[in-house]
């Protein structure tokens, strides 16, 4: 690999993972921070965190469209920038948000503000980060390169994750609502200024012509009108993918703590805690994985394989979530179910996007994936704790069909090994 390579995935990656740590922050600590924002005393408030949660989702589509021009005619690493500072800076404003005990209803606006402008930045990045990581790698290779944006986005799991466990062992459950959610908030948001300080020296040169095309070819006139097909791919393969992916990283790694700390208390609360971080660091490990294995048999078998297994993983893992106490049960269960993941997170962003031509390509990615994680993705922990109640067998039935929407796009998809972005900027047939 050369050094210009290895420089491409660092510009892309390290702000990437960065900017999906402030993400996960907030997933990751809103059953916390919930009693801080809302009325501590109402059941709902969950519920209330979490639709916030979906609202940064809502906004997604109008993220991608915003940053998907700029990073087609300005170029990708500038988009990306843009977007890592709105979303660091949003992290910091939480961290220094009075809360509802100090200024009433003000702090749930405060918060819904935020969630905007985290949204907006998020659904910019994605596109950004997918289009220069896939474009930056290598004939046989693009796979490997692309998945390290997969690897990058689960380790922001892993970071907020490990943010949760450092905070259980050094105080208690109160102690995190009342002020460690602000020490996550405020470590994510200069961790992001920090990459961005740390990658400037990392720039991936853009060809000025490009540009100077996308200038024209970059609009949502011309995606619905040309590009139609593969952006109704793009949104039904993102559909199943990313409501099982946002369902097994963050509702059931919250019903494996309620559960263990329903058994043990805080002691089952850090094991729980424990065993969800080193499944996360088995996740991120296992990007590159599949990564390299599309670039041998292609994106499709993987893609298909997704679809049959998370069929059937989904609702085990939400089953064995809600009942096991076992360390090394639930461990093994969520490594499995990590591994069907896998077979699309690993391979997503680069089969997205080869079907786009590069005047187009980031806002093409970007806005398909958006509109679909915007409906399906971010609202499945909001579907989960508002329609939940004794069982979660409506949920898994939802999810099941998800899934297996995903699993059509998969199967209508064509091409082997070989991808577009090697040859031509000619979009590939679905």
């Amino acid at each position: 690999m050369k050094h210009s390579h290895v420089r491409a995935i660092l510009a892309g990656s390290v702000p990437n993972l960065a900017q999906w740590f402030n993400l996960y922050l907030y997933a990751t600590f809103a059953p916390y921070f919930r009693t801080e924002f809302f009325d501590a005393d109402s059941p709902n408030s969950l519920i209330y965190v979490y639709g916030l949660f979906a609202l940064t989702f809502v906004v997604r589509p109008f993220g991608s469209w915003l940053f998907g021009r700029l990073a087609d005619s300005k170029g990708r690493q500038l988009a990306l920038i843009v977007a890592v500072t709105t979303m660091s800076a949003g992290s910091i404003a939480l961290a220094l948000t009075p809360t509802a005990h100090a200024i009433g209803p003000w702090a749930a606006v405060i918060l819904t503000g935020v969630s905007i402008l985290q949204g907006i930045a998020t659904g910019g990045e994605y596109g950004a980060a997918t289009v220069l990581l896939s474009e930056a790698g290598t004939r046989g290779h693009r796979g490997f390169f692309a998945s390290f944006q997969s690897a990058t986005i689960v380790g922001g799991l892993v970071l907020a994750q490990a943010c949760l466990m450092a905070l259980v062992i050094s105080s208690d459950r109160a102690a995190i609502s009342e002020w460690g959610w602000r020490v996550a908030f405020a470590a994510g948001g200069a961790a992001g200024l920090a990459s961005l300080w740390w990658a400037r020296g990392l720039t991936h040169a853009e060809p000025a012509a490009r540009a100077r095309q996308a200038d024209r070819a970059s609009t949502l006139a011309a995606l619905f009108r040309q590009h139609w097909r593969p952006l109704v791919w793009v949104f039904l393969l993102t559909a199943g993918g990313s409501a099982a992916f946002y369902t097994y990283t963050v509702t059931a790694p919250l019903i494996i703590r309620e559960t263990f700390f329903a058994k043990d208390g805080a002691k089952g609360e850090l094991t729980a805690t424990a065993v969800v971080l080193a499944a996360f660091i088995v996740l991120m490990l296992l990007q590159p994985v599949g990564g390299a294995l599309s670039d041998r048999i292609g994106r499709k078998p993987l893609l298909i394989a997704f679809g049959a297994l998370g069929m059937v993983s989904t609702g085990v893992l939400l089953l064995v979530a809600r009942s096991v106490t076992s360390a090394v049960a639930i461990f093994g269960t969520l490594a499995i179910a990590f591994v069907v993941l896998t077979c699309y997170l690993s391979v997503s962003g680069i089969a997205k996007a080869e079907v786009f031509p590069a005047p187009i390509r980031s806002l093409g990615v970007g806005f398909g994936y958006a509109v679909a994680n915007s409906i399906f993705g971010g609202t499945a922990p909001l579907v989960y704790h508002a329609t939940t109640a004794d069982d979660s067998a409506g949920f898994i039935v939802y999810m099941t069909a998800l899934v297996a929407v995903s699993l059509c796009a998969a199967i209508w998809m064509r091409g082997g090994v070989a991808t577009p972005l090697d040859a031509s900027d000619k979009p590939a047939e679905h």
